[in-house]
């Protein structure tokens, strides 16, 4: 029954009613003990009746009454009057965030401190393990004073009864007036997507409800509409929020914060939403987010002379570029187009590029998969559809020579081009896992090598590569990678990455002298940066483009970063940012987000049925188990890769190798030890240690190429290892244990042969080879003479040895095969059969000491890869209105 001004219950005088939901009706009050004004909610009185309901109640409400921040409704008590049961609550005056947005959208610098304070609010509930369920904007007031005030916290879970979760029906939301109490309004447009499908909530259903509400704030719409409560709940499940409605002066870091709290997978959504708070504290300090070097920058090997060469060089470098900008018109016309990907397929995402645009911009270039392979993609602009590239199979990491007539990639630990009017590929040079390449005018290519970590160069048409830049290990230069050859050939752009760093925002922007051999850092704070011809640093941060104006011949920038376009698809750990740039100002780019890379360990039975090995997802990969079984070591990739320990008894993770780059864990037989490749003293060479922790890391081989360790012979008196070099490419190669340590080569040919793998007898080996134009798993005599077989039928990698040296496994794409076999006189081999087929990371597994079990790595749920780019003609055009360079 409704409470009337003046009535009372106990000490508390109604003065008016405020509001009715589905949690009970809320009134204004007077204490008339202490003198002050008092929020009352009465709750319906079937809930009071409901006896062990509402000791859970009381049990809830103490817990929320020991919440004390200046950004929660503080919960006074819960009282009974006259059989009426009521929560006496603090009184907040002003407008809720509903009614404020009503008006508009409200401007980013006016939003951001709110915001802070609502997360400030939020964290500090969370640390007493109170999640709120139910934040909204109605949830929300904002004072006159403007501090924001979270209301109803907890009360969610404090009102709920013993009906499922995915009944909707229950959800605590305030009506508005004249509407049945409980019926869903404004709550299902904040709900979870595990809210939503009725599963156990953590503190992260509390951060999507914060995405949602800072959305709508912003933009003034609700992040996922519908008509009704089903359509607004199927677009939680299914829909991205229109990202195009952010304002234009929405901080990078906030774009980028918003979609991370609205992941759909809650293991790759914003984890804490303190560091939510910090984000936001930082994007509302201004302009020092984007830190930029003007004036003296980091200097390899600087000299008075040096910095004015350097300087000359770019500027001479870039004035060809500048005469030709002059001469163009004035204004060129923009268009959009969303060009669609071949059809059956989407865009390959690696730790490589996979869009190329030609330097006229008539030609597009892409790394499709379609049918569980991947394949260069060329289309020119005057035609409908794109074509497929013979011999392009498993390529990535497209590039155009400046005529337009090439396009450069990688595939089969190879830097190959081939021309756009067709024919066969043709081998430029051998290398290691490039991170991008350009091509410049005088017909040489500078592509960065993992093995070094820096730049290097090599003529088009091959030869021998040269070394441009090397890591300074004393500053904790990780990677040079990603380079542009800037107009005039003189310097070459790149990415910087660190041994500290983890993400775009720690990445820098460096320009290199090919004159005199230096580079500077010329902005902080992001990767993946291309010139453009209206005088623009474009580059990434965490899904989208970020553009400056450039005094290139002060050698900085000018200005702050501004986003310019946001929902760019960018890989982790400062990898690439799919978009490309041509010389008359054109961009090429692939919609989409900031994407995660963590993985799942599993357990996966032979029939293909999986279970959680490892709880927490991690970018883990190449796990190896100990002999015995305890311990699985794999490494976890990053900025700074590294080798762990995992114990499967206790559940415990343990570092055992760290500093630069680390992975690839091989155990010894005896278990005692792990081998494992670092580029802790120079390039990549195998080292070892104690599995226990015990002492420093060995250094086992010292080599100018890339080395990855493979397996171990039974005695463990023997190494087999993988290692690349220009003029032959992957070879196999043996370290013996005994005498002076020398390695000698195994399996030395111009195909590709890796991933050597021991038989439990130590009588066979079983290895990778292309030589028959793909991956096959063949299988030879060790030590010793006789001939090789072919195991495997159609393609295949990673093989590994059932522990009882009865079969031996491999896969084929995603089908995991099986084939028995007799070692004990003859190899005798039978024929492959397939256990099962999902689509697990290709990042390497191991097969349990009983053979019945395997460890798998299967990617976190995100987002698929894009099926259309969009091409913007002109985009130099835009650019200068919207980030002016003067």
């Amino acid at each position: 029954m409704p409470l009337t001004s003046g009535q009372r219950l106990g000490i508390y005088e109604i003065v008016s009613p405020i509001g009715s939901g589905g949690m009970g009706e809320v009134y204004r009050a007077r204490d008339t003990k202490l003198g002050r004004e008092v929020a009352i909610k009465v709750l319906p009185e079937a809930f009071s009746e409901d006896k062990e309901r509402l000791a859970r109640f009381e049990r809830e409400a103490r817990l929320l009454a020991s919440l004390n921040h200046p950004n929660i409704a503080t919960i006074h008590g819960l009282e009974e009057s006259d059989r009426v049961r009521f929560l006496v609550m603090e009184l907040v005056e002003g407008e809720t965030l509903a009614e404020t947005i009503s008006q508009g959208p409200i401007p980013v610098d006016e939003a951001l401190p709110l915001f802070q304070q609502i997360a400030e609010g939020l964290e500090a509930a969370h640390e007493k393990g109170v999640i709120h369920r139910d934040l909204k904007p109605a949830n929300i007031k904002v004072t006159p004073a403007g501090k924001a005030k979270v209301l109803d916290f907890g009360l969610a879970k404090a009102f709920e009864n013993d009906a499922p979760a995915s009944d909707l029906s229950q959800s605590p939301t305030l009506t508005r007036e004249g509407t049945q109490a409980g019926v869903i309004m404004g709550t299902a447009a904040y709900m979870s997507p595990e809210q939503a499908r009725g599963k156990a909530l953590d503190k992260r259903t509390d951060i999507w409800s914060f995405g949602c509400c800072l959305y709508e704030a912003l933009t003034g719409k609700v992040a996922f509409p519908g008509e009704t409560v089903s359509d607004t709940i199927a677009g939680i499940l299914k829909n991205e929020p229109d990202w195009r409605l952010l304002p234009s002066d929405t901080p990078p870091t906030i774009d980028s914060l918003l979609r991370r709290c609205l992941r759909k997978d809650r293991d790759r959504r914003v984890r804490d939403v303190g560091d939510a708070s910090l984000e936001i504290e930082e994007s509302a300090s201004g302009p020092a987010e984007y830190p930029v070097a003007a004036g003296v920058g980091r200097m390899r090997r600087v000299t008075p002379f040096a910095v004015t060469a350097l300087g000359a060089s770019i500027v001479t470098a870039l004035i060809v570029w500048s005469l030709t900008r002059s001469l163009a018109p004035a204004q060129k016309a923009v268009s959009r187009f969303a060009i669609p990907v071949a059809p059956d397929a989407e865009l390959a995402l690696t730790a490589r590029p996979s869009v190329a645009i030609s330097p006229d911009g008539q030609h597009i270039a892409y790394v499709a998969r379609r049918n569980e392979s991947t394949q260069l993609f060329l289309r020119a602009l005057n035609q409908i559809e794109a074509r497929p590239l013979d011999g392009t199979e498993e390529a990535s990491m497209p590039f155009f020579s400046p005529d337009g007539q090439w396009l450069g990639f990688y595939a089969g630990g190879k830097l190959m081009k081939v021309s756009v009017t067709g024919g066969a590929p043709v081998t430029i040079s051998a290398t290691v896992d490039p991170r991008g390449a350009s091509w410049g005018p005088d017909g040489t290519i500078v592509f960065s090598s993992t093995a070094s970590g820096g730049l290097s160069r090599i003529s088009a048409d091959g030869g021998v590569p040269e070394v441009l830049t090397a890591p300074n290990r004393e500053r904790r230069e990780k990677t040079h990678r990603f380079p542009q050859v800037l107009p005039g050939g003189k310097a070459v752009l790149f990415t910087l990455g660190t041994g500290d760093i983890d993400s775009y925002d720690d990445a820098s922007i460096a320009v290199l002298s090919l004159e005199t051999g230096e580079y500077r850092v010329v902005l902080e704070g992001g990767a993946y940066a291309r010139y453009c011809p209206s005088g623009h640093l474009v580059y990434a941060r965490a899904g989208a483009l970020l553009a400056v104006p450039s005094d290139l011949a002060g050698l900085a920038v000018k200005g702050a970063p501004v986003p310019v376009v946001p929902g760019v698809v960018t890989q982790p750990n400062y990898g690439p940012a799919e978009f490309a740039l041509s010389r008359d100002g054109s961009l090429l780019y692939a919609p989409g987000d900031s994407r995660g890379g963590e993985r799942q360990v599993l357990w996966v039975d032979r029939q293909g049925r999986s279970q959680t090995l490892i709880e927490t997802p991690r970018p883990f990969d190449r796990p190896r188990l100990s002999p015995d079984g305890r311990l699985l070591a794999l490494g976890i990739d990053g900025a700074n890769s590294s080798v762990w320990l995992y114990e499967l008894a206790r559940g415990s993770l343990t570092r055992l190798a760290s500093g630069f780059d680390n992975w690839v864990p091989v155990w010894t037989p005896d278990g005692r030890r792990v081998a494992f490749t670092s580029t802790r003293d120079g390039p990549s060479m195998l080292f070892w240690r104690a599995a226990d922790g015990s002492g420093p890391a060995e250094r086992l081989t010292r080599s100018e190429h890339f080395q990855t360790a493979s397996s171990w012979s039974r005695d463990g008196k023997i190494l087999a290892f993988a290692e690349n070099r220009p003029a032959t490419g992957l070879d196999i190669w043996v370290l013996s244990m005994e005498g002076d340590r020398t390695p000698q080569p195994l399996l030395q040919t111009e195909s590709n042969e890796r991933r050597a793998m021991f038989s439990p007898n130590g009588r066979w080996m079983a290895y990778e080879s292309d030589e028959l134009g793909q991956y096959e798993i063949y299988a030879q005599p060790f030590p010793g003479s006789g001939a090789k077989q072919q195991v495997s039928i159609g393609g295949g990698t990673r093989p590994r040895w059932n522990p009882n040296g009865k079969e031996l496994f491999y896969l084929n794409g995603d089908q995991m095969m099986a084939v028995e076999l007799e070692t004990k006189g003859e190899l005798n081999l039978g024929r492959p059969r397939l256990l099962f087929e999902k689509p697990f990371a290709d990042v390497g597994y191991d097969v349990a000491p009983d053979g019945q079990r395997f460890v798998m790595i299967d990617e976190s749920e995100s987002e698929p890869p894009p099926t259309q780019l969009i091409l913007v003609q002109n985009w130099a055009e835009e650019l200068k209105r919207l980030v002016p360079t003067h």
